[in-house]
């Protein structure tokens, strides 16, 4: 049963083959450590923010006495723009506007505890937008149903770095209750960042990371391609030669494959090759002088053989014979004429 003709293999260069097999690792490094590196810038700044909101949660609470804060809650009256003409009011708004202006970043505003029959509402009693966005701004004593968030935070320090919505659009927040003289939980102090901030925040490490990532990429790929360039050079070299000498042209300088100032696999095999080369020349030069003797020796066999068939013929010997009677009578005739 005749084999079918093996199928030809597509030919992919080493150099190829490093270039993508190095371009898929450093692909998939890449991406491993960008994600690391976000993630970890991302919550560096997130811890950063966390501790600019606790530190402006803090050191506005300290300028707030929980009595006359309480005091405000219940005894100042509502006017008719939705604000109040109580001077105490007035005091807790400059200090909520000093909170803004020290972090402005920071949207501060302050709560009491609403009907208690009414489940997690509270009252807004000071608020910052009242005086930056007074369209967006509640009115004081405005009742809101808080998830109960707000609620916590009277009662213990609370965070909240996921981004949420509310009535004002996204916000993080972290809240503290205000106490009194007594230690007694009056309300509570809001600080809100916009989540926007948090998106530009977390936009800005993603473009920075992502061009220094390219930056670096590209600067390995060029540098894997020259490594590959040097490592594969003298191996296509090789190969050319080695199609020369296929061909039968055994003169080939393969010294430069290996006279340079290092010594590698790559010198010892073109060595090697070399001295293979030079084996096949020297075998070859052998095969065709014994080729040569061959055939003179085959010449004078067949002109031997040629020879032999001609003083053997019938015809040869008739001549041969004749050739005798002719010799034999011209001795007999040379004889009688002596006698």
């Amino acid at each position: 049963m005749a084999s079918g003709s093996p199928q030809k293999k597509r030919f992919i260069s080493l150099r190829v083959k490093l270039l993508v097999g190095f371009t898929l690792l450093f692909t998939v490094v890449f991406a491993v450590a960008f994600y690391w590196f976000y993630t970890f810038s991302t919550d560096v700044a997130m811890n950063q923010i966390e501790a600019d909101m606790v530190t402006t949660l803090r050191g506005g609470l300290e300028g707030i006495d929980g009595d006359t804060f309480a005091a405000l809650a219940q005894e100042a009256e509502l006017r008719d723009d939705g604000l109040s003409d109580d001077p105490r009011y007035w005091e807790h708004m400059a200090w909520i506007e000093t909170i803004h202006d020290l972090e402005p970043r920071a949207s501060p505003y302050t709560w009491v505890r609403g009907d208690p029959n009414v489940e997690n509402e509270v009252l807004f009693i000071g608020d910052i937008l009242r005086l930056t966005q007074p369209e967006d701004a509640t009115v004081f004593r405005e009742p809101y149903i808080t998830q109960g968030s707000m609620i916590t935070g009277m009662l213990t320090l609370w965070e909240d770095l996921e981004p949420y919505k509310d009535d004002w659009g996204h916000w993080i927040s972290a809240y503290a209750p205000i106490l009194n003289s007594a230690g007694e939980s009056v309300g509570g102090l809001g600080i809100d960042f916009r989540a926007d901030y948090v998106y530009e925040v977390q936009d800005s490490i993603e473009r920075s990371i992502l061009v220094s990532f390219a930056i670096t990429y590209l600067a390995l790929f060029a540098l894997v391609y020259l490594i590959s360039r040097t490592l594969t050079g003298p191996i296509i070299s090789l190969t050319g030669v080695a199609r020369e000498v296929a061909d039968g042209n055994y003169s080939q300088d393969m010294s430069k494959l290996y006279g340079g100032s290092t010594h590698d696999e790559v010198d010892a095999l073109a060595q090697v090759f070399e001295l293979m080369v030079n084996k096949v020349r020297a075998r070859e030069e052998g095969l065709k002088r014994q080729v040569q003797e061959l055939r003179i020796e085959i010449d004078e066999v067949k002109k031997a053989r040629q020879v032999a068939e001609i003083t053997e013929s019938d015809y040869f010997v008739t001549l041969k014979e004749k050739a005798r009677a002719l010799r034999e009578q011209k001795t007999t005739g040379e004889v009688t004429e002596e006698g």
